[in-house]
């Protein structure tokens, strides 16, 4: 069974590595021969799972697309009616929440029609319930996120969760229909919800608490999130097969000492059957409770596979109990195996049972057990923390050493049985969940200690899959029994993981890096030994800006520790709106900028500054000292300059600005690489500008069908009567540029494309 699954997620795989999906003719050609001689030849009847995995993703992923928004409804506004399908989560002015399409334009789901999409709501008093019947007219795009190397991959997201457009709510009105509730489960997630904040007023642990129980963690502050990352105590904020098998022991004994306690129960009822029934119905609420997420359908087929083998007297390998489980999930949504949360869960119960094996119930005491249990989570799923967040924490043994028995002995305990009282005695259920928020803050000065620690930070390089199966090699090997010689070897195949990545890049040359960060800028200049950010990108909310989702993970996947300097060229939120983040992982970052009287704690960028990196030259060239301190011509202007090509970033410097600059004495301008003004508007760009600087290579930082149209058609068509070779990142993702020495400028990277999925829309 376990090689069966492992054979049918390999299938799954090759589908979803693919660029683009292959046609059904095409896949039947090539995949049906193959399964035939599979299943004919009795060596290779295993392969017939690859190609079942193949077939069924191939089939799953074909559909999810035909319900993608067609191009033609882009931009215009629809009339949409359907059903609220999600908890809606509130911000600072806005709400979002997932909508169930019943019909779009008077059609019903169907090809370029979706079945689901997403929407927010702005500056609006209502508050739509899920399963409430609604009708909108609403504004949708087509799935789109940043496309960047080593960024979240937002489309990917929308398309495993089967959202076929995003989009906002027109007006600040909409028309509730009538009272035909749907999602009865997901309306009792949200009134369990509801009354637990009523509970836990002001409480700052009330939404960890909800997390807990109903899987929604729209509650966790930043704050909160951030320590729990940095202590690698992260997947106890989400309910996962720790707590469903919590859960389960916990009714499992309850009932077994009640039952054994009554002659009359267990003279109609064995004691064992009654345990195991009621423990195995206590998961699948508990499972329910928390929207069947992936870890969730693990364990409640695990525990169902193990409750069936006890039942019916037969010994289950623990091989074949997961891979029993990861059939199952795959047969129910092969799309799930791209979620990071499927190769974490499945991961860990594997690098349990590898160490444990059978002994499982061997006779170690609890406080071993325990130990050698958070050592194999740890050291297991190191290449995937490695792979999938490029960074690790030292800290994570000692914290989850400490929270690990805290929240699965009393926090989640006392939190169900919280909820459990709410219904029946309203004071009691506060009372005891006021118990487990007290445990949860006598718990958190150690985990913010820890999180504080410099060690709980350790960024390391994005490696290969190559380095990722090595690493694995090298996990494996340290795990095996301690009568098995020389596992230190190991620990040497886990060390390049770790070592740092050499930027490649020779003296005198650099790389430019146009993020994808939507309607806003930042761009990335590595020469070979430092590393410049010019701009942050924008904030979204309080706890949401491309400093976080872009920027910074762009910097470790490269394994750069930290920027030398970064320039802000002026304070609009579409420029400085990441500032914040960056500022909060690198402490020590200095920060120079054109508005320092709206950006607090920077120097003033000021004509004449100038500085040279591994032989590349960096000069500032406005604004001078007579020049304005606020508004887009308050920008910095910094011309790079090494022995392979130049490169001019000018901020959303305007008209005004750009004459400023062609009647400068002694400052070239004429450069290889333009990152154009205010992303290509009206107010900049002129004729006199482009041919001073006459770019070979004209960049475009610019969102999706953004509201004002940038770039505008006059000034790309100027761009482009001057010779430029036009990019921007709404089409090709992030850009990338060499600028070495001996070779003319090129583009060697344009991520939308270069790392493009199935799903990535082109």
């Amino acid at each position: 069974m376990g090689i069966a699954g492992i054979a049918m997620l390999l299938g799954v795989l090759v589908v979803l590595g693919l660029p683009t999906l292959p046609s059904g003719p095409m896949l039947m050609l090539v995949s049906l021969p193959l399964a035939v001689l599979a299943c004919l030849w009795r060596p290779t009847r295993i392969l017939a799972f690859v190609f079942i995995g193949a077939g069924w993703c191939w089939w799953c992923a074909q559909n999810q697309l035909a319900l993608r928004l067609a191009p033609a409804l882009e931009g215009r506004n629809v009339t949409v009616s359907g059903w609220v399908a999600s908890i809606p989560r509130i911000k600072t002015d806005y709400l979002s929440f997932e909508f169930a399409v019943e019909q779009l334009n008077g059609r019903p789901p169907g090809r370029g029609i979706p079945g689901h999409i997403r929407l927010s709501w702005s500056k609006t008093a209502e508050l739509p319930g899920p399963g409430q019947h609604w009708r909108f007219t609403a504004r949708l795009k087509q799935p789109r996120g940043y496309m960047n190397p080593g960024g979240f991959d937002y489309e990917g997201w929308l398309f495993r969760h089967g959202l076929g457009a995003t989009g906002y709510v027109v007006g600040n009105r909409g028309a509730l229909l009538d009272h035909a509730l749907r999602f009865p489960l997901l309306r009792a997630r949200a009134r369990v919800m509801s009354s637990m904040h009523q509970a836990l007023p002001d409480d700052i642990f009330a939404g960890l608490a909800a997390a807990l129980v109903i899987g929604d963690e729209s509650g966790v502050s930043r704050e909160q999130w951030r320590v729990f990352r940095e202590t690698g105590t992260a997947h106890l904020v989400s309910i996962s097969g720790l707590h469903i098998s919590l859960m389960a022991g916990l009714v499992f004994l309850l009932i077994r000492f009640a039952w054994r306690r009554s002659a009359w129960l267990c003279a109609r009822l064995p004691v064992t059957l009654a345990a195991t029934v009621g423990a195995l119905l206590s998961a699948t609420l508990y499972a329910a409770m928390a929207g069947f997420s992936v870890p969730t359908q693990r364990a409640l087929i695990m525990l169902a596979a193990i409750a069936g083998a006890t039942l019916l007297r037969r010994h289950v390998r623990p091989a074949d109990v997961l891979g029993l489980a990861l059939l199952a999930v795959l047969l129910l949504d092969p799309l799930s195996a791209g979620d990071i949360g499927f190769w974490l869960s499945f991961a860990s119960v594997a690098a349990i049972f590898y160490v444990f094996g059978n002994r499982l119930h061997a006779s170690h005491g609890k406080v071993i057990q325990l130990l050698r249990t958070q050592w194999a989570v740890g050291i297991g799923l190191l290449p995937l923390l490695v792979f999938f967040f490029h960074r690790v924490t030292l800290v994570a043994p000692l914290a989850n050493l400490v929270a690990v028995p805290v929240y699965s002995l009393a926090v989640v305990p006392l939190v169900l049985v919280g909820v459990g009282f709410l219904g029946i005695w309203p004071w009691a259920g506060a009372l005891v969940l006021k118990l487990a928020t007290g445990m949860m803050s006598l718990s958190w000065p150690l985990l913010e200690h820890l999180a504080s620690l410099p060690i709980a930070r350790l960024a390391t390089p994005e490696p290969s899959l190559v380095m990722v199966g090595v690493a694995a090699i090298g996990a494996l090997w340290l795990m095996l029994p301690k009568q098995v010689p020389a596992r230190w070897l190991g620990v040497i195949l886990l060390l390049p993981l770790f070592l740092p990545a050499a930027s490649g890049i020779p003296a005198a040359g650099f790389n430019l890096i146009l993020l994808d960060v939507g309607q806003g800028l930042s761009v990335v200049v590595r020469t070979s030994r430092h590393t410049l950010v010019y701009d942050t990108g924008p904030a979204y909310s309080d706890d949401s800006d491309t400093g976080q989702l872009v920027v910074i993970p762009w910097l470790q996947g490269r394994g750069i520790k930290a920027p030398d300097l970064t320039i802000v060229s002026h304070a609009d939120n579409d420029h400085a709106g990441g500032l914040r983040s960056l500022r909060a992982a690198y402490a020590r970052m200095p920060v120079l900028s054109g508005e320092v009287a709206r950006i607090a704690g920077t120097q003033a960028c000021q004509r004449g500054q100038s500085w040279e990196w591994d032989g590349v030259r960096f000069e500032m060239l406005a604004p001078g000292v007579d020049e304005p301190a606020v508004g887009n011509n308050a920008s910095c202007v910094l011309r790079v300059k090494g022995a392979g090509g130049s490169a001019l970033l000018v901020g959303d410097l305007m008209r005004d600005g750009e004459q400023r600059l062609l009647g400068l004495e002694n400052y070239a301008l004429a450069s290889d690489v333009l990152v154009v003004p205010h992303h290509g508007s009206l107010s900049s760009s002129t004729h006199g500008f482009i041919k001073a600087v006459s770019p070979r290579f004209a960049l475009f930082s610019v969102g999706y069908r953004n509201r004002w149209g940038f770039p505008k058609p006059r000034v790309t068509a100027a761009y482009r009567n001057a010779g430029a070779e036009l990019l921007d990142t709404s089409t090709a993702g992030a850009v990338e540029l060499r600028l070495w020495p001996g070779r003319a400028p090129e583009v060697v990277s344009r991520w939308r494309f270069d790392g493009a999925r199935l799903w990535t829309a082109q």
